[in-house]
């Protein structure tokens, strides 16, 4: 089981983001030695505890969207309800757009998928952990919608690194 270190402390940043007010840290035990050796082979900074537990820092300053749940949604799981786990896979996946970028033509395809996939796992995980509760049906939802449709959030560009 995990934990995140605090509630999130975040500045509305116009149009459609916010600005960490300070570090979010989530750490875990529930990602395998494999699953980290792949995040920190495209650049994820993950610390190890003398409890053998893993913890990914997202910064402070960081900039997110929260969840990117269709507006039409939002009756159903608005981007608040998985907002910190949210943010967390937020940074797993821009720092596979960035090892992306920066590859260019020589990237492996077999890590970026493997590198999604713990992402995406990391996301589930962070979101059955948070506190209050997210029911369910909406841990799975959120994360079936990455899994299937999140291919398009990896691909960098000059506007998303």
């Amino acid at each position: 089981m995990g934990k995140f270190n605090d509630r999130l402390m975040t500045e509305f940043w116009p149009p459609r983001g916010w600005r960490l007010g300070r570090d979010l840290t989530y750490t875990t035990k529930d990602i395998t030695a494999d699953e980290i050796k792949t995040l920190k082979a495209v650049g994820v900074k993950i610390k190890r505890d003398t409890n053998k537990t893993e913890s990914i820092v997202v910064p402070s300053g960081f900039e997110t969207d929260l969840a990117s749940v269709p507006r039409a949604a939002w009756a159903l799981i608005a981007p608040w309800d998985v907002a910190r786990a949210a943010i967390v896979h937020d940074l797993l996946y821009k720092t596979i757009r960035q090892y992306r970028w920066k590859m260019k033509d020589k990237e492996d395809a077999d890590l970026i998928a493997k590198a999604k996939k713990a992402s995406d796992k990391v996301f589930y995980h962070a979101m059955k952990d948070a506190d209050p509760s997210v029911p369910s049906w909406k841990i799975y939802a959120s994360w079936k919608a990455v899994d299937l449709f999140g291919k398009s959030s990896i691909i960098p560009n000059k506007d998303n690194i």
